[in-house]
């Protein structure tokens, strides 16, 4: 199966009060400048949408593959380090 396809097969649902607090969460990041936390939690967000709220849909999409798990939650690790290394980084 391609991508494109598998991609146009899969029908996520996220939760109301899920979208409710993370448009306020973000909206608490940009009012006080902390464009760098609101990125952070973009991602945290989408990886919990992603992976542990359908994580039966992504399993069964991608056939229940260990490799394909892997690399997802190590790209995710990946993006965290380098959340955190910006974070301690200066901005000077």
């Amino acid at each position: 199966m391609d991508p494109v396809s598998m991609l146009s097969t899969v029908n996520l649902g996220v939760p109301l009060y899920m979208v409710i607090s993370f448009v306020a969460i973000i909206s608490i990041c940009l009012l006080f400048s902390r464009i760098q936390l609101g990125l952070a939690v973009s991602f945290l967000f989408a990886f919990y949408i992603g992976y542990f709220y359908n994580k039966t849909l992504l399993l069964k999409t991608i056939e229940g593959s260990i490799i394909g798990t892997v690399i997802y939650a190590s790209l995710g690790l990946i993006i965290i380090i380098l959340a955190i290394i910006s974070f301690m980084s200066s901005n000077k």
